[in-house]
């Protein structure tokens, strides 16, 4: 289901970006992935959501499910893989998305013909945001706004930013989740305590 998603995503991105919205239909979309109208409304409630990959159902059960258990629920303290595996949680979403250069192409293409996706595109990330907040507060056993919640999310989406400057770069021949694990890597060295230093 996920991939039949991410191949109408692709395909609706690749129209956008060529033509703008008004110049392909959702018909076209369904041809050339070979599915029927009504599996396409089942997945999207709309032309705008198929091309942000705004899914109307919830493909992330099993992902999301993998996170949860991982961690701390208890509430005797943050899970020590906490960021590892909100890094992994982005790696798989990026994975199941299968994102390219060309696709991250297409998206900026896109939003050059079609500002107002940008806006829209603006707002699914800051709900997405919030709801991988609430994700961490669940797996950690955290009240509701506490900080340290949106602390390791916001510290990921950070370096995922900055991982998919890198990854559409001319010169990188890297997977964005090897380009991830390095940022984190060095995130986490920045971090640490330096023991060594004296007072």
């Amino acid at each position: 289901m996920a991939a039949t998603a991410a191949q109408v995503t692709s395909v609706a991105l690749r129209l956008t970006a060529e033509r703008g919205l008004s110049g392909f239909t959702v018909e076209e979309v369904c041809e050339q992935v070979d599915i029927s109208r009504r599996t396409f409304f089942n997945y999207f409630a709309s032309k705008d959501d198929a091309v942000l990959g705004i899914t109307a159902r919830k493909d992330e059960d099993a992902l999301t499910d993998q996170f949860l258990a991982r961690g701390d629920s208890a509430g005797t303290g943050l899970s020590p893989t906490l960021l590892d595996d909100l890094a992994e949680l982005a790696v798989q979403r990026w994975e199941r998305a299968d994102i390219t250069a060309e696709s991250i192409r297409d998206v900026l293409a896109a939003f050059e013909r079609e500002p107002r996706l940008l806006t829209r595109f603006v707002e699914k990330m800051q709900l997405d945001e919030q709801s991988d907040v609430e994700l961490v507060e669940q797996r950690e056993g955290l009240a509701p706004g506490d900080l340290r919640a949106a602390a390791a999310v916001q510290v990921i989406r950070a370096l995922i930013s900055a991982g998919v400057r890198e990854f559409l770069t001319l010169t990188n021949s890297d997977s964005f989740a090897e380009i991830l694990a390095r940022r984190l890597a060095a995130a986490r060295e920045l971090f640490a305590p330096n023991l060594e230093r004296k007072s």
